[in-house]
């Protein structure tokens, strides 16, 4: 040791500074383990106090043991007698309730009673026979006033109306599973109050929302759209799968080709 601190101004600097920097390393590693093994000694148990717990435990066992000792016996005897099944040896009474009288009630005073609990009805004067109604233009108070008509109808009709822009037959009321054939002799359409698309300028969501188009179609019809051009008729969407001649025929009342 003593040859090696003699030998140690010998040394360059460079070599000083690397012996330093381990003796430093050395030290540190030495510090840590003494520091890490003192704080995960345990600490010594305190026998006196664990006996102290545990006698209070004891304590709070016996008392829960107790009272529910006493409230079963305050329960037996308070126990009021059953009457056995084939047997009236023990029978009991229960105590009698006076019954509270109220004021009768006069017969029109029921008949008001039950009817406020009743939902309340608008009452809606329908159209004589011979009345035409345009079934593009009326709203649901004017179609609940055609008979056959009720609310829940009207809505459903305007609704459907809304999407697909407008009607061009009675008929197409059976989409929605109205019976139209009884609504015929109510019913007119104008065909020039439909609402159609612009075929060759719409996109793939605008043309699914309709109806009578679904997303294979759409995109049917913007495909050809970008290989051949726009459509100056539907004509050419035949030779496509995705079409029916029913369907090209009932989607011919909602295009324009502008």
């Amino acid at each position: 040791m003593w040859q090696f601190i003699r030998d140690y101004h010998f040394y360059r600097p460079e070599e000083k500074r690397a012996i330093l920097v381990l003796f430093s390393l050395i030290l540190l590693t030495i510090g840590v383990t003494i520091g890490y093994e003192h704080m995960h000694t345990p600490p010594p148990v305190d026998e006196t106090a664990l006996q102290s717990f545990a006698d209070s435990i004891q304590r709070q066992d016996s008392i829960m043991t107790a009272r529910r000792s006493r409230r079963n016996e305050y329960q037996r005897s308070n126990a009021q007698p059953q009457r056995q099944r084939g047997s009236y040896a023990k029978s009991y009474t229960a105590p009698r309730r006076e019954k509270v009288q109220s004021a009768p009630k006069s017969k029109d005073t029921v008949v008001s009673l039950l009817l406020d609990t009743l939902p309340r009805y608008e009452k809606v004067e329908k159209y004589a026979l011979g009345t035409v109604v345009d079934l593009n233009k009326a709203d649901t108070t004017e179609l609940k006033k055609i008979p056959g008509i009720g609310s829940a109808i009207a809505r459903m009709i305007v609704n459907y109306r809304n999407q697909l822009g407008g009607f061009y037959a009675v008929g197409q009321l059976r989409d929605i599973h109205i019976d139209a054939n009884q609504l015929l002799v109510w019913l007119s359409i104008d065909e020039a109050d439909i609402k159609k698309i612009k075929v060759n300028k719409s996109s793939v969501d605008r043309l699914r929302r309709h109806p009578y188009l679904n997303f294979y179609q759409a995109k049917a019809i913007v495909e050809h759209r970008r290989k051949h051009g726009d459509l100056l008729s539907l004509k050419p969407l035949i030779l496509y799968d995705e079409f029916s001649e029913n369907d090209l025929e009932r989607l011919s009342h909602y295009v324009s080709f502008d």
